[in-house]
């Protein structure tokens, strides 16, 4: 089999399994599925947007904290809005991805504009995608929280990208996750949580329940009492989670639990093992409002994708996500919910409606956007292969931590 062929069938494999259990069950007993080599559908158009960047004496971007000045200029191709030539800033992003040979990016427009079809923003983010070379594990996890209906759900839109006349590879452009009109729409005064364990904002603590490593992104603080404040409303809340009469006190008042119903949801759906560490765990609320999980981001750990750019399948996702006996911290505290019954039925009944309602749809639209970023998949991997690994020999032992999974 060539590898272009199966790049689609870690997703198919995975929500095709995923579906066929309850995702709180135990894992059934194996039974063999066929999967047949993808086929892309070639009567879908591959044509996409084209973003062209130029930097000040055509610079390389070699910070994540520095901005260097430049333009950049959006041809739509005819399936997209164009975008003129716009002055603005870029910088690199990312934690472990920053240090890929093929780089991420974060865009500041000197003036907010629309972007492909987007709400117009001066912050716009480009993913390199450098770990998942399908180029599809955010673009199905975005749809997925937008099926459940998940607020303030990126927008995932493919594009080739020419830096300083020179072509750097498809990437996928997004929004810049912040608190403003048009994103994370919570108010001024609304706050934005990341649990991540790179832990690396200027306010920060450890909560004292479960040891989760929480970084404030949002409203800009001046002082150690505003601090203070949204951090014990956290250490509230996270008390009466662990709390022995849990479930049966006011934790409730403090969440959405539809929305973390539905957070969970994606995460089981797609195997993204950033939750157990946590990493790029968000969650928000506005000003008198209870915290609502999201918005979901990075999903290079999902889909069984191992964290060495390298291959599927490391890790078998027959497994439950939330395994008894876990210790990692995300897994302790978010498990925690899965002991609440009210939880549990959401959880129940959200599946069940997802999985007779949306399935198809998402299946559907896994495989038009495969096929819409055939040629400038084939394009970035030619532009990249030196720096890759031979996924064919990869790929093929390590499928047998899919037993249910055969090649033909």
């Amino acid at each position: 089999m060539k590898f272009k062929l199966y790049f689609i069938l870690p997703f198919i494999a995975l929500i095709s399994y995923s579906c066929k259990k309850k995702p709180l069950d135990e894992p059934a007993p194996q039974e063999e599925i066929i999967v047949e080599e993808a086929k892309l559908d070639e009567t879908v158009s591959a044509v996409i947007p084209h973003i062209y960047i130029e930097t000040a004496g055509a610079a390389d971007v070699v910070s994540k904290d520095n901005y260097i000045t430049g333009t950049v200029r959006i041809d739509g191709n005819g399936v997209n809005t164009d975008l003129a030539i716009s002055t603005m800033n870029i910088k690199g992003r990312g934690n472990s991805t920053w240090n890929k040979p093929k780089k991420p990016y974060r865009i500041k427009l000197d003036a907010a504009a629309s972007v492909l079809g987007l709400q117009s923003a001066k912050d716009w983010v480009l993913l390199a995608n450098w770990q998942d070379y399908t180029f599809m594990t955010n673009a199905v996890a975005m749809k997925i929280g937008k099926q459940l209906g998940m607020p303030y759900t990126n927008t995932i839109i493919p594009v080739d990208v020419t830096f300083n006349g020179k072509y750097a590879g498809s990437y996928t452009l997004t929004e810049q996750i912040e608190v403003k009109d048009g994103r994370v729409n919570i108010g001024k005064e609304g706050v934005l949580l990341e649990m991540d364990t790179n832990y690396d904002e200027d306010w920060k603590f450890i909560s004292t329940g479960y040891s989760l490593p929480i970084s404030l992104k949002a409203p800009d603080i001046e002082t150690e009492t505003q601090f203070n404040s949204i951090k014990q409303e956290f250490l509230d809340f996270e008390d009466l989670v662990k709390r022995t009469d849990f479930p049966n006190n006011n934790y409730g008042n403090y969440i959405d639990k539809q929305q973390l119903v539905n957070y969970l949801i994606v995460y089981t759906l797609t195997g993204n093992l950033e939750i157990k560490h946590p990493k790029s765990v968000y969650m928000h609320k506005a000003k008198g409002g209870k915290y609502t999980m999201g918005p979901i981001w990075d999903f290079d750990w999902g889909f069984g994708l191992d964290d060495e750019t390298r291959r599927y399948f490391t890790y078998p996702v027959d497994n439950p996500l939330f395994r008894l006996g876990d210790t990692n911290k995300g897994i302790v505290f978010f498990s925690r919910f899965l002991n609440d019954p009210e939880v549990k039925n959401l959880y129940k009944s959200t599946w069940d409606n997802y999985k007779n309602t949306k399935l198809d749809e998402l299946l559907n639209y896994t495989e038009q956007y495969a096929a819409s970023i055939r040629v400038s998949q084939t394009k970035d991997l030619e532009r990249w292969k030196p720096n890759r690994t031979n996924y064919e020999t990869e790929w093929v032992p390590l499928a047998s931590n899919f037993p249910e999974i055969k090649k033909n």
